[in-house]
């Protein structure tokens, strides 16, 4: 199936309007001030933008960006098919029922504005050491766990589905050259002014490039990779998810190395089911 194909089945699951948005930030801001430890509320409030002045553009539809104030914008565009058709045509076959229910519940989006709420409150390494596969993969898990066990074990199987796609399609490269081309090449994709089309135009074109089109499906496939390593080193234990993230945020996010360890355990697990099915 193409992307604009993906796109078109979408239909109104693709849409976030200004009501939704502000809803879920309403429903993340406890979860996130747990996590935080904080008993204030955080300044966070969300902008419609279009895609051509959205700093994400089409294929990152939601971006925090901080206030002179100290609080956060997060700027969202309306239309979330370019994200959700790149995604989902890196999910294998056997999990795809699975994805597409849980974007038409419109869990892709919520979990895609929560992790929002709490992303620039959090203390990051370096500029020039952040990982948007490794680092960013806490927030996106954390808005995850918001969303109950059951949405966790689902999640984990659908990122697994993708991070597997990635991983073979990069199966002749060390894993860490793998990533690194998937994060530049979303360097590339956002400085590329075709990326701030209107969704459909977007995905129109990144049909007719392969080289933008394989670039936006590893950055994917490599993000969920690196959530889908955090939700395996999560406990065991449902009491213990919280806990665990607020010292995440507060102590281990930070590293240059954060994920590091846990992406290439989950990466030789992910290899290793697929060699046994062989």
């Amino acid at each position: 199936m193409s992307l604009i194909q993906g796109y078109r089945a979408l239909g109104s699951a693709a849409m976030l309007d200004q009501q939704r948005a502000e809803r879920i930030v309403g429903e993340a801001m406890p979860h996130a001030m747990a996590t935080l430890r904080t008993a204030e509320s955080l300044s966070v409030r969300v902008a419609c933008m279009s895609a051509a002045d959205a700093r994400g553009g089409s294929v990152i539809p939601a971006w925090p960006l901080k206030q002179p104030d100290g609080g956060v914008v997060i700027e969202y565009i309306a239309d979330w098919g370019a994200l959700l058709a790149g995604w989902l045509s890196v999910v294998h076959t056997a999990q795809q029922a699975l994805a597409q229910q849980l974007v038409r519940e419109g869990q892709r989006i919520w979990i895609g504005i929560a992790n929002d709420v709490i992303q620039l409150f959090v203390k990051d390494p370096p500029a020039d050491q952040y990982s948007m596969v490794r680092h960013h993969a806490l927030m996106l898990t954390a808005a995850t766990t918001w969303l109950g066990v059951s949405a966790i074990e689902s999640w984990r199987a659908v990122h697994a589905s993708a991070a597997r796609t990635f991983l073979l399609r990069h199966a002749d490269d060390s894993l860490w050259q793998a990533i690194a081309v998937a994060e530049a090449g979303l360097t590339e994709l956002l400085r590329d002014g075709r990326a701030r089309q209107p969704a459909r135009h977007c995905i129109e074109w990144l049909d007719s490039n392969a080289v933008a089109r394989e670039r936006y499906q590893d950055f994917l496939g490599a993000a969920s990779l690196g959530v889908v390593a955090i939700l395996d080193a999560l406990p065991a234990s449902a009491d213990m998810v919280g806990p665990w993230l607020a010292h995440a945020t507060a102590d281990l996010h930070q590293d240059p190395d954060f994920n590091r360890e846990w992406l290439e355990a989950s990466a030789r697990r992910l290899l290793d089911q697929v060699e046994m099915r062989a």
